[in-house]
């Protein structure tokens, strides 16, 4: 019943081609229309374009017909439906995409046929410009026709430059070949959003099928549903791999050819074997011809304990390989089997789903993404989440396309979506499960049947059919937001409940600060979670913040003996006997050329416990490294001092005990709470210096002498002034007065700017909104 669908996701270290692996499948499975193609075509969000990331998990439902291949508007010229021309063909379209990643789009056409004539040469691919070519009726020549190349003597290429691809530009290609010798034609547009390629072949049969969707009469079709999720590759954002595993059957580990194994890697490889999925090892970016792409199949077959034959290559660019991948997908990942949570349960078929992601639709509210393990629903049926003890009518439900497509029915095996109709984004939690309210009444003690979306003191037998959730995670990074316009706090909360909703490693809980006003101090995975969690902020919901400095959670021995945790300087206290910081577990890959290099970062950081060993031509470097040193910089240190080429993955294992120290900042006597926080006790002179020398370059003078004052357990360590305005007396020259008059003037000035400092120590210090922005700069 299931043998068709199969559930998997990609998994990689970032920058591995991930997302233009998946576009290549949405193209070769049809899923997205080519006009409509661009990259990183699953990544939504302009931030995830604009930093070249993949941030969310994406799932997409693709429908492919596994022998009829490929599913472009083209026919076979062999038995065996061999690709024509298979790898002239990957070549050709390698040139066209560097052709375009060089000049973009929107040229005229005799500036792409330069370009790639001159691609052709470099790549030593012999051509032929506008050869005239006989048009043939029953062996005569009844017209000539010139096309744009002649490639390799074998394929016609023809160049456009038009907003789409037209059925006429594709039925005179296929005239040309009609009355040709040839066999194989390339129509390709550099216009509209991307570049397209139309591969039209002409067989020995003469005749040209209408589409994909019209195969021969003799060929025997079968359909197989493939839901993909594409994950993130940054370790930040691991807990969001974590779920998609959880939701699938079988993963692909996708290595970069030309940077091999990295830190991200092993640590993904290692969640998809704990999940018991079955992995598919493949080799991306072959196009660009890596001399170790032999090491690289040989070390991931290592990883991965699979014979070396066993590992694909592909390219997510030029579309080499990827139909291979697709057919090993179907054949060694298993199909969803169902599950039923209690065999005891006499309910056979209850409908259980498991919630891996959510979001908010202003029409549809809260979007439950699940996997359904078992059974079936339908839209206007009415659903049940087991933790929230919630019932709710399903206003839509359905799939990923990659857009939400509506449907009548989700049923075991699939991959999509539910919509609640619920408002309130607390109710729901990631890792839920969903099941059919009628299942749930079953077998259930029913107290009473309350309104719709309300909450069920309890159905006691429903717990039954609960699947296995997710561990919630544990933030590591702390870091307090408040709005810069004070009456748009409320728009704030309401922003980050929203964010929680797409989020749920986000935590949060409101804050305030006597000089930023009501805010929130908010919990995330790392520091890269916390940027991209600010800049969509203001990117989606438009609203401006201030942000404290980045913290972690220490646990403190107070004097009476009691253990505290301290998630933010304002929870630290003054008098403590014992702390504790928490320690991370790193992984290093680096080429080995630059082991020394890497080796010299703990002169700058606390890098510990250090230990090595050989992975093919690179080095993996294991230490222990505190979680406050790790998000200060440590990994743009280490990509500064290996060029880029190392990677890091991490997670926290431990507390160990440490020397800490709260430094505060003071202004003319006021305690400027929101720069206040800890400091390794080695480096607090440093960094008091530092920040008392950035605040007197920063903030305006006044009409009083202002000390900016460094403070640490009642000590002052580094100091700074801030001279008053002074006001010229005039030019006491020759027919000024004497000398009393000006004393006069000096004293009375003297006494007025002893009045404002007092005045400015007794009432609140105003530090500027922008000098926070500045002085929280990284």
């Amino acid at each position: 019943m299931f043998n068709n669908i199969r559930n998997f996701c990609i998994i990689a270290h970032i920058d591995h081609g991930k997302s233009t692996l998946a576009d290549r499948m949405l193209e070769v499975t049809g899923t997205v229309e080519k006009r409509k193609m661009k990259e990183q075509y699953l990544d939504q969000m302009d931030l995830e374009r604009e930093r070249g990331i993949t941030i969310k998990m994406t799932p997409v439902r693709m429908i492919y017909h596994a022998n009829r291949r490929p599913t472009q508007t083209e026919t076979q010229t062999n038995a065996d439906e061999k690709l024509l021309y298979k790898d002239l063909t990957y070549k050709i379209r390698g040139i066209i995409f560097a052709v375009k990643k060089n000049l973009g789009l929107g040229h005229k056409e005799i500036i792409y046929q330069k370009a790639l004539e001159e691609e052709f040469k470099k790549n030593n691919i012999q051509i032929e410009k506008e050869k005239t070519i006989n048009i043939l009726y029953e062996n005569k020549k009844i017209g000539v026709y010139r096309p744009d190349f002649i490639i390799d003597g074998k394929v016609i290429l023809e160049i456009k430059s038009l907003p789409f691809i037209g059925k006429n530009e594709e039925q005179q290609a296929w005239s040309y070949l009609k009355g040709s010798l040839y066999k194989l034609a390339l129509l390709v547009n550099f216009g509209g959003s991307d570049v397209e390629i139309k591969r039209t072949v002409f067989d020995t049969a003469r005749f040209q099928r209408e589409s994909a969707s019209s195969p021969r009469e003799s060929a025997q079709v079968e359909e197989y549903v493939l839901n993909l999720i594409d994950t993130p590759g940054h370790s930040d954002f691991s807990y969001e791999v974590s779920r998609a595993l959880a939701a699938v059957d079988g993963a692909v580990l996708l290595v970069d050819a030309s940077q091999g194994i990295q830190a991200q890697t092993l640590a993904n490889y290692n969640y998809a074997k704990k999940a018991g999925l079955k992995i598919i090892g493949a080799i991306n970016k072959i196009d660009l011809n890596p001399v170790n792409t032999e090491d690289v199949i040989k070390n991931l077959a290592n990883l991965i304990e699979q014979d070396e034959k066993d590992i694909l290559k592909v390219s997510g660019k030029t579309g080499e390989g990827v139909e291979e991948l697709l057919m090993a997908i179907i054949n060694k990942i298993p199909p969803p089997k169902a599950q039923i949570s209690n065999s005891q349960s006499p309910i056979s078929n209850c409908f259980q789903a498991l919630v891996f992601d959510s979001f908010y639709h202003e029409h549809k509210g809260i979007v439950a993404n699940v996997r359904v393990f078992n059974g079936s629903i339908k839209r206007g049926e009415d659903g049940f989440l087991i933790a929230a003890q919630t019932k709710f009518k399903i206003k839509e439900l359905g799939f990923f396309a990659p857009q939400l497509k509506d449907d009548e029915i989700i049923e075991t095996g699939q991959i999509g979506y539910i919509a609640t109709g619920l408002k309130d984004p607390e109710i729901l939690k990631i890792g839920d499960t969903i099941i059919s309210y009628a299942d749930a009444r079953t077998n259930a003690d029913k107290t009473q049947t309350n309104a719709e979306g309300s909450r069920h003191s309890s159905v006691k037998s429903a717990s039954q059919w609960a699947l296995p959730g997710y561990k919630e995670p544990q933030p590591l990074v702390f870091v307090s937001f408040y709005p810069e316009e004070a009456d748009d706090y409320e728009d704030l909360k309401i922003a980050l409940e929203k964010l929680k909703l797409n989020d749920s490693a986000l935590r949060f809980e409101p804050d305030f600060n006597e000089f930023l006003g009501r805010g929130f101090k908010c919990g995330f995975l790392g520091r890269l979670h916390f940027e991209i969690t600010a800049e969509r902020l203001e990117r989606e919901f438009n609203i401006k913040t201030i942000n404290s400095f980045p913290s972690v959670s220490y646990k403190v021995k107070t004097k009476t003996g009691e253990w505290i945790i301290a998630n933010t300087p304002k929870d630290f206290p003054e008098d403590y006997i014992e702390t504790l910081e928490p320690v991370s577990n790193i992984e290093i890959i680096s080429p080995s050329e630059y082991l020394g290099a890497v080796l010299g970062l703990q002169q700058t950081f606390r890098l510990r416990d250090v230990t090595t060993k050989s992975l093919g031509n690179s080095i993996i470097l294991s230490g222990v490294l505190p979680l406050a040193e790790l998000i200060r910089d440590f990994d743009d240190q280490l990509k500064s001092v290996s060029a880029g080429f190392a990677s890091l993955s991490y997670d926290v294992s431990d507390y160990q005990k440490t020397k800490i120290t709260k430094l505060e900042i003071l202004v003319a006597g006021h305690n400027i709470g929101g720069l206040t926080r800890i400091v390794y006790k080695e480096d607090i002179e440093r960094e008091a210096r530092k920040t008392v020398l950035k605040l007197k370059d920063l903030l305006p003078r006044q009409q009083f002498v202002q000390a900016i004052q460094a403070l640490s357990r009642g000590k002052i360590i580094a100091r700074e002034t801030i001279p008053a305005y002074k006001k010229e007396l005039g030019n006491f020259g020759k027919n000024s007065g004497d000398r009393t008059r000006k004393m006069k003037l000096w004293k009375k000035q003297q006494k007025g700017k002893v009045r404002l400092k007092e005045r400015g120590m007794k009432s609140r210090i105003n530090v500027p909104t922008k000098i926070f922005k500045e002085l929280l700069k990284k």
